[in-house]
């Protein structure tokens, strides 16, 4: 077992991995689309999440309006995503003639909850809502607020969480026992 990198796809092509979880996006121009898998890879989609923006809860923006002009007003931490600094989020922004101020890069969303939860700054991070979990399992001080966009913006930054498996292993029946095991788990927990 191993952490989705850029070239994990590649391994379960290779067959050097059965499965593979991760999130993709949805963002009509992004290379991240389900529907840009090659043609033998499988899918389940687990779930479906869409980011919010998580700050500590004695962060300034929580004291005034709530709107894009406030997001975007504080420095951002952002992820690396199959090796790219930007993401759904950013090509939106662009779309609406906007960029964020990316003061930070960490490798997933659990760094950039950790970073934003520390004092002396005031970094904004945009992590799935599945991130609460983290957020209470470890006690950070930090609340969330929805993304200030309109509905059919965020409908272009849905990331479905997704299993992916290569044709070969359709019918191996360790796989299909351990696909139906991870679906049970997360049927209705989100």
């Amino acid at each position: 077992m191993r952490n989705w990198d850029y070239d994990s796809l590649d391994a379960i092509i290779r067959g050097e991995v059965d499965i593979g979880f991760c999130g993709r996006e949805s963002h009509p121009q992004s290379r991240e689309l389900l529907s840009l898998l090659p043609w033998y890879i499988d899918f389940d989609v687990l779930f479906t999440d869409l980011p919010q923006v998580w700050l500590r809860a004695d962060h300034p923006a929580l004291r005034e309006e709530w709107d894009l002009a406030a997001f975007l007003r504080y420095p951002h931490i952002t992820i690396c995503w199959e090796q790219r600094d930007t993401w759904a989020l950013d090509d939106v922004l662009q779309e609406l003639g906007y960029k964020r101020n990316v003061a930070l890069t960490v490798p997933g969303f659990e760094q950039s909850l950790f970073m934003a939860a520390q004092p002396q700054h005031t970094m904004l991070a945009t992590a799935p809502r599945y991130c609460q979990h983290y957020n209470q399992q470890h006690q950070l001080p930090l609340v969330s607020r929805p993304l200030p966009l309109e509905a059919q913006h965020l409908e272009k930054l849905r990331v479905p969480f997704t299993l992916l498996w290569h044709k070969r292993n359709s019918y191996n029946p360790k796989l299909v026992w351990l696909r139906d095991t991870l679906k049970a788990l997360y049927s209705g927990t989100l």
